[in-house]
């Protein structure tokens, strides 16, 4: 007798429990499907970057944490922004003689200085760029000439290393709405 009375209640729990766990994702799921969730998507940046595995200039995790910092970009604003990434490009090749196989390959060049990067991004119709050396805090290898352009509500975000320029990434702005920080 004793076993019924503290099995019983046992037994009652178990089977609410059971239903509640059957029952409450059934009843969310059918409220989700009524009412759109009016959240905007969170927003995933990937890249690949490749380093010498012997290398001191830890460049790849500076730009996992610039990109960190920046606000996301969402997918129109990369589309409206793949134009001026090619304008860009066509402007390395025009002022330079650039030869750039692809949107997502380094391009070749002669050797540069940051004033001729600056005045090739103007040529190419960005007004305002920031060019300057990179530090050794910047999203990219120390040493180079880092350069971004804001287009829209995001920024083209490159730099140019002995006589090769990477494609720029196009990437969200910092939290004081610049490209790159001073």
């Amino acid at each position: 007798m004793r076993a019924v009375r503290i099995g019983l209640p046992i037994a009652v729990l178990f089977v609410v429990a059971s239903a509640a766990a059957v029952a409450v994702p059934l009843v969310r799921a059918s409220m989700s499907a009524s009412e759109p969730d009016e959240r905007p998507a969170a927003a995933v940046e990937q890249f690949v970057c490749a380093q010498v595995a012997s290398s001191v200039d830890d460049y790849c995790d500076r730009i996992a944490e610039d990109l960190g910092r920046r606000t996301p970009v969402t997918d129109d604003e990369r589309v409206a922004a793949q134009p001026r990434r090619q304008a860009l490009l066509d402007g390395l090749v025009r002022e330079f003689g650039a030869d750039c196989p692809g949107p997502l390959e380094h391009c070749r060049l002669p050797a540069t200085t940051p004033e001729a990067v600056r005045q090739a991004l103007i040529a190419a119709g960005f007004n305002d760029p920031a060019v300057r050396p990179a530090r050794y805090t910047d999203p990219a290898p120390a040493g180079t000439i880092l350069y971004a352009v804001p287009v829209g509500r995001a920024c083209l975000v490159g730099y140019v290393q002995s006589e090769t320029a990477a494609p720029p990434l196009i990437v969200g702005r910092l939290s004081d709405d610049a490209c790159l920080s001073p």
